[in-house]
């Protein structure tokens, strides 16, 4: 079952296994593509994921974009991505371009002292840094929703299968979705339907872009785990409803951002939580209820083959995501196909990620 060809989210697949969306810090100067970027979706692509969906791509120039970040925002993008993701299906690969409007200065080192844009001007403590913001006009957030479709018709003209757009994590589709961020009193503050406004005017822009047919997915949080002011399960449920409405082709569901209780956050340590497979639970219950609308999948916390196969048998969960184990070993569904049934070698430490250049630390080390 685990290792049939399958369809999630619109696609054809090799099976279930998706490679969750990574930050890889690998664009160069200009934010295009480099050849180690494509060499590493190769090596993915080879090593059996089924859909694999690229590092958050930055839309639109109204903000500033991170270090060594992959961009989508001008025309000049197209034809650098398309060589990319050429080679991606010259090796059977299927990829996702993940699109991202900010709103945030993670992993940025150029980071402190710039402004970064937000639902309401509301600070946010990045480690040592508090990170100032600039509250959106009305006039910016429609700019934020035509770059956002733009950037997937890129996405569409350059080959790729699908785009996903990314509103979880506390990044800006995220923070408007949260209370604690989202302290408007406009047409996007206050309900939660005005707080979903800005993500579902992104969506329907895309697919005005895109059409009706092209694969759109979305990653959004199961909820935002914070002492206080988050978004809440019960509201995201409802988001994942109107988003089911709206004809995404898959969702994504996550959880957490960087004000996030201790340990609650999007990427999380097993051994020290005992708590694997951390948003199962949630994205069971959205997948029961928006079955036959929309695929549901779930990231976080998988580590072996048979948690894997388990849940997709037991549940109405559609596709299993992988992000740090990908890294440590971007063999890993090839081999478990193979007939292992080793746990993958990842611990969960996280020192994997950074502002350039992400990989696991024990491939640096055996690279050196």
């Amino acid at each position: 079952m685990l290792f049939d060809r399958c369809r999630i989210g619109g696609i054809d697949a090799a099976c279930p296994i998706v490679r969750s969306a990574t930050f890889e810090g690998m664009a160069d100067a200009q934010g295009y593509p480099t050849d180690k970027l494509a060499q590493m979706y190769e090596r993915l692509a080879d090593g059996g994921v089924g859909v694999m969906i690229t590092g958050m791509m930055a839309v639109s120039t109204l903000e500033p974009r991170q270090h060594r970040q992959i961009r989508i925002d001008d025309d000049s993008c197209v034809a650098p991505l398309a060589d990319m993701v050429r080679r991606v299906h010259g090796h059977g690969g299927k990829i996702v371009a993940q699109i991202v409007v900010m709103g945030s200065s993670i992993m940025m080192p150029e980071g402190e002292g710039r402004v970064i844009v937000s639902p309401s001007g509301v600070t946010e403590k990045l480690g040592k840094i508090e990170q100032e913001s600039h509250a959106l006009t009305t006039d910016e957030i429609a700019r934020l929703t035509e770059d956002a479709g733009r950037a997937a018709l890129r996405a569409k003209e350059a080959g790729f299968d699908g785009v996903q757009f990314h509103s979880a994590h506390g990044y800006l589709a995220s923070k408007f979705l949260s209370p604690y961020f989202n302290r408007r009193d406009d047409e996007y503050g206050g309900s939660l339907e005005n707080r979903a406004r800005f993500l579902l005017e992104c969506i329907a822009s895309i697919r005005k872009h895109v059409g009706p047919e092209y694969p759109v997915w979305v990653k959004i949080n199961s909820e935002d785990f914070m002492k206080e002011g988050g978004m809440t399960f019960d509201e995201s449920l409802q988001v994942m409803e109107w988003l089911a409405d709206a004809k995404v082709s898959a969702i994504e569901v996550s959880g957490g951002n960087m004000s996030s209780l201790p340990r609650k956050g999007p990427i999380r340590a097993i051994r020290r939580t005992k708590e694997p497979m951390y948003f199962v639970p949630y994205a069971e219950k959205a997948a029961a209820k928006l079955k036959g609308r929309t695929d549901v999948g779930v990231i976080g916390g998988f580590r072996q083959v048979g948690e894997i196969e388990s849940c997709l048998a037991n549940t109405d969960i559609a596709f299993v995501s992988l992000s740090r184990p990908l890294l440590r070993q971007p063999d890993l569904p090839k081999l478990w196909r193979e007939g292992s049934t080793e746990p993958s070698t990842c611990i969960s430490c996280s020192r994997c990620f950074g502002a350039e250049d992400v990989d696991c630390i024990f491939n640096k080390q055996e690279k050196a």
